[in-house]
């Protein structure tokens, strides 16, 4: 994969890096390609098109690079579906650790007198059976 920058540009209103790329590879990259060949951390990457020409191998990027976790979360939106299944984790975690405090609740230590710890014990080894011949 041959990649060349063609367009670079700081944005410092929105803390990030603007870039433009110019991919040639005989099939279409995949954003994960495309964050590799940038050489920027991947957390902060977006990627925003990949275009194609028709019958040529060549691939037109536009990548967006933030300058940090905060500015990103400010700038970009998350799919509606995406939100419905965070919304539905954190509420499925909050609703197991209120059942734990409830059962936690419910039932209050007693102290309880200390049980003798059993120690396994040996079982007499069974002798195989001998197997009765049925010709005789």
């Amino acid at each position: 994969m041959n990649t060349k920058i063609i367009k670079q540009e700081k944005n410092p209103f929105l803390q990030r890096e603007e870039i433009t790329l110019e991919i040639k590879n005989p099939n279409t990259p995949n954003e994960d390609e495309v964050k590799t060949a940038i050489g920027k951390d991947p957390s902060l990457t977006v990627i925003k098109k990949i275009n194609t020409s028709f019958g040529t191998q060549t691939f037109t990027a536009e990548v967006v690079v933030y300058d940090n976790k905060e500015a990103m979360k400010k700038i970009e939106t998350i799919p509606k579906k995406i939100r419905k299944k965070i919304k539905a984790d954190e509420k499925a975690a909050k609703e197991a650790e209120a059942k734990a405090q409830a059962e936690a609740e419910a039932k209050p230590e007693e102290p309880s007198p200390e049980t003798p710890t059993e120690e396994p014990k040996e079982e007499p080894e069974e002798k195989p059976k001998q197997e009765k011949n049925q010709n005789e």
